[in-house]
């Protein structure tokens, strides 16, 4: 069976010399055919081959699946940047899903018996997100997490958020990155429980708190230490008034010898939705960019964050776009493989999204006018 692997870097190489060195010679022993790594895949294409194996595009490794060349593809499971983004390009390019398989975690623990997994079987996920506050203290405009619409302090529930976890690690067990977001995180007083909880049920993930930094200088020691004993990082998304204070801001992070990364300034926001509905959503959905952004609330998870924020929009302007596209983590006869075709599945609430326009960031000015939302007027005066 000639197979590809997703990707160049070391991760991909070492799948290709397990399943040249090992992983083989168990299939050999279950008299099970053999893989024969035939290519390497990646976005664009630099080199033209890593030893005697040849690098494709995605177009490139599409045109062989199709006449046959080709069988599956592997994802590497540390390779979750673009995951996601991949599987809906393979998925526009006709690439039958049942043939995309990913890799265990190359560990300690890798046993050979369960290299390798259909991709919708593996209880693993590339991104995980989820808000510990709804409302924000920038309030921009454009938010489409509708920040600036949500009138009183809204967090979840700890207790319940613990639970509903425990209950997505039923069926998902690992994640490749899991962000903690609002709204604005730092205004949740409780901020260090939800960082030792992801740890302690994900112990493999790369976790990030998703700021503004407004609050960062006010911070108690003891979220620092948080961060640092479970290996959890400060991302931080920069705003226009966060210019003149992002070095003393660096410097803070660095002092208390916490992990950190900044996005670049944002002096845009991309503006994806519309009042006018649309039956293209399958379109929309694969292109876009938000839809792999797996958002957990309150006992269900979504493919992204619109379906637990719309109703925010829906109250303030007396709206009543969908509010739907959310899978209940208790409901009967769940698997795992439901689960994460449900997640690339499009729903009836991105019928009002269109593909991006860009829109200056500003901050949000009250009353808010639904302009401050929706990019109809922006298509309009393109």
């Amino acid at each position: 069976m000639n197979v590809a692997i997703l990707g160049t870097e070391p991760p991909s190489q070492i799948v290709a010399q397990i399943i040249e060195q090992n992983y083989n010679l168990w299939l050999e022993r279950q008299g099970a055919e053999k893989l024969n790594v035939v290519t390497y895949v990646e976005g664009s294409v630099n080199t033209s081959n890593i030893g005697n194996i040849p690098i494709l595009n995605l177009v490139q490794f599409a045109l062989l699946y199709h006449k046959k060349v080709i069988d599956k593809i592997i994802f590497p499971r540390e390779i979750f940047t673009g995951q996601s983004q991949i599987l809906s390009q393979l998925m526009i390019l006709g690439v039958n899903v049942d043939d995309v398989y990913i890799t265990a975690r190359l560990n300690d623990e890798l046993n050979v018996f369960n290299f390798l997994e259909p991709y919708f079987s593996a209880k693993y996920l590339p991104y995980l997100e989820f808000h510990i506050a709804d409302h924000c203290n920038l309030n921009c405009k454009y938010c489409e997490h509708y920040s600036g619409l949500v009138k009183e302090p809204k967090f979840p529930v700890l207790e319940k958020f613990a639970q509903d976890f425990q209950q997505l690690k039923i069926f998902i067990d690992d994640i490749g990155v899991i962000r903690i977001l609002g709204g604005e995180p730092l205004l949740n007083p409780e901020i260090n429980e939800y960082v030792k909880l992801s740890r302690q049920l994900y112990p493999y993930s790369e976790i990030y708190v998703v700021t503004n930094a407004i609050l960062l200088p006010k911070m108690p020691d003891d979220f620092f230490e948080t961060l640092k004993e479970n290996n959890a990082a400060i991302w931080i998304s920069f705003y226009q008034p966060m210019q003149s204070k992002m070095y003393k801001i660096q410097n803070l992070l660095k002092s208390k010898g916490v992990l950190f990364g900044i996005s670049p300034l944002m002096k845009e926001f991309t503006v994806k939705q519309t009042l006018k509905r649309h039956d293209n959503e399958q379109e929309i959905f694969l292109q876009c960019f938000q839809s792999h952004c797996n958002n957990f609330y309150e006992g269900k998870i979504a493919a992204c964050f619109l379906p637990f924020t719309t109703k925010y929009f829906n109250a303030y302007f007396n709206k009543n776009l969908p509010e739907d596209g959310a899978l209940d983590l208790y409901e009967e006869n769940l698997t795992t493989e439901k689960l994460k075709k449900f997640l690339i599945t499009p729903f009836e609430r991105c019928k009002y999204c269109t593909r991006p326009v860009a829109a200056k960031w500003e901050p949000l000015k009250y009353p808010s006018q639904i302009t401050d939302w929706t990019n109809d007027h922006l298509i309009a005066n393109s």
